[in-house]
């Protein structure tokens, strides 16, 4: 075959198939949504909430300082000898068991003592050893309950 000297090659147009294949396109979409959806579940619940300190010349100081100090972390542990009762770092003196049984009365003077002298304080946390019962866990938590402490808080398990 010859060609012509110029190097051009004469050829026939070729109709191309102009229809899009949407099938795989749509398969692709529906994975990213799944992806997405699962990417953002997961982004949500690795958001911090944060306080930060006000300003020193705000003005409000002075009043979240005397209700910082007016709150305190009241955590009651139950242990196989009693009860122990502390917060924000100070524990009162333990209350034994009598006659192998837990001192309620006990407890709950010293909550009334507590909820005395801190009015505002409307949280506390039990910690329990691992070997203690649930009724006597309700128990204390009743006991929290009638002495206005209703934010309860259940510690994880005591090492």
């Amino acid at each position: 075959m010859a060609y012509p000297v110029s190097g051009k090659v004469r050829r026939k147009k070729q109709r191309v198939d102009e229809e899009l294949e949407l099938v795989p396109f749509i398969d692709i979409m529906a994975v990213l949504l799944v992806f997405l959806l699962m990417t953002a579940c997961i982004l949500q619940t690795s958001i911090i909430e944060i306080n930060l300190p006000t300003a020193a010349g705000a003005g409000e100081g002075t009043e979240l300082e005397e209700e910082k100090k007016q709150q305190l972390n009241l955590t009651v542990i139950i242990t196989d000898q009693g009860f122990i009762v502390g917060g924000s770092g100070a524990i009162l003196p333990p209350i034994p068991k009598r006659g192998g049984e837990y001192d309620w009365d006990g407890l709950s003077g010293q909550l009334e003592q507590i909820k005395d002298e801190f009015p505002s304080q409307t949280s506390v946390i039990i910690a329990a050893e691992q070997q203690i019962m649930y009724e006597d866990i309700i128990k204390t938590m009743d006991c929290c309950l009638a002495k206005d402490l209703p934010e309860i808080a259940l510690a994880p398990k005591i090492t």
